[in-house]
């Protein structure tokens, strides 16, 4: 008998790599690999998988990498453009439709709630404001709503914050900012619950979810199997790193936040609107390139507005409708750090 076809979507960022790699190595698939730039496969590249040119804006790159694919993985996202991002999904599905695909895993973000608290299940309202990444998620699971069929069944899955190696969100940049002992406590700051799911485990729930029996659309929470406070996930971090306990918190860091606001507001609107600009004018002065390279490391390493927001924050995501079709999360939030660390040291982050 043949093995069913996947095509993985973005199989050259962090979940798309992690995905392309572990399906090819569970030997259950025939893995295709999407890139929309050759530049990315470098990681997948070690493998001998089945890699396509995946463009989600072109019908025509789109109908050449579905060629035979039973199931998509859409994982294929750009920080940079939002608008395509939904819209390129928009073209997933409707090629993918075309194509006689069967089954799309769209990967969203419990972002979509937005600034919902407490005990978040699959259908909880969302709370506004909903910051633009989760609103471009939000419009591109209506798409998946519409687009699902009894030819076509559509799986969202909503995963909280993905940690591990490779997480250039919730692993990398933490480690840098501890590693210059400057990341402190945050006290009541860092109360709020950090929900992470550790990358393995997500891959995990995507390849149950390939041959899971689900109605025509289907939608789950993907959590980790402990959810602790934020000073304590940051806590665990630096002490695994050997930088031993945090410094105590920082009684001013409220004003240290506001100071670099305008700063940082400033940063953006430049970057916006005279990106070249400002490029062209560092590359002719190495006084000024130094002082942005060491301005925007020093914002780095204070939080943000945001992520003081999302630190005090109280919500955990329920996993009920996960482990109801047969899945749970089992790495804990210790392994998935002690092998997160080991994995920097492994490649000189640290």
């Amino acid at each position: 008998m043949s093995r069913s076809s996947v095509l993985i979507t973005g199989a050259g960022g962090f979940v798309g790599g992690w995905i392309t790699e572990a399906l090819y190595l569970a030997d259950k698939y025939d893995v295709r690999a999407g890139v929309g730039r050759w530049a990315s496969c470098a990681r997948i590249a070690r493998f001998p998988v089945e890699i396509a040119h995946c463009d989600i804006r072109k019908a025509d790159s789109l109908d050449a990498a579905m060629q035979g694919v039973d199931t998509i993985v859409h994982c294929a996202y750009s920080k940079s453009d939002l608008t395509t991002v939904v819209e390129g999904t928009r073209l997933v599905l409707e090629r993918a439709a075309a194509n006689g695909v069967k089954r799309i895993i769209h990967v969203s973000s419990v972002a979509t709630y937005g600034s919902a608290d407490g005990v978040v299940a699959e259908d909880t309202p969302s709370v506004k404001p909903i910051n633009p990444y989760g609103q471009s998620k939000r419009d591109s699971e209506d798409l998946c709503r519409a687009a699902a069929t009894s030819s076509l069944k559509v799986v969202v899955v909503r995963p909280s914050l993905i940690y591990g190696p490779f997480s250039d969100l919730w692993t990398i940049p933490y480690i840098g900012r501890i590693m210059t002992g400057r990341w402190t406590k945050l006290g009541s700051a860092g109360e709020g619950k950090a929900n992470l799911i550790y990358i393995a485990d997500l891959v995990r729930f995507v390849d149950h979810l390939i041959s899971a029996n689900l109605p025509n659309m289907s939608l789950f929470n993907a959590n980790g199997p402990e959810v602790v406070t934020f000073n304590d996930y940051f806590e665990r971090l630096s002490v695994a790193l050997g930088c031993g306990s945090l410094p105590a918190p920082n009684e001013s860091l409220g004003l240290q936040v506001a100071l670099r606001r305008p700063v940082r507001l400033l940063g953006r609107y430049l970057l916006k609107n005279h990106q070249a600009l400002l490029l062209k004018a560092a590359s002719k002065s190495f006084v000024l390139k130094d002082a942005m390279k060491r301005a925007e490391a020093d914002l780095r390493l204070k939080p943000n507005d945001d992520e003081l927001v999302l630190y005090r924050t109280n919500v955990s995501y329920s996993t009920r409708l996960a482990e109801s079709i047969g899945f749970k999360s089992r790495v804990s939030l210790d392994e998935g750090i002690a092998t997160s660390v080991q994995w920097a040291r492994h490649i000189g982050l640290v």
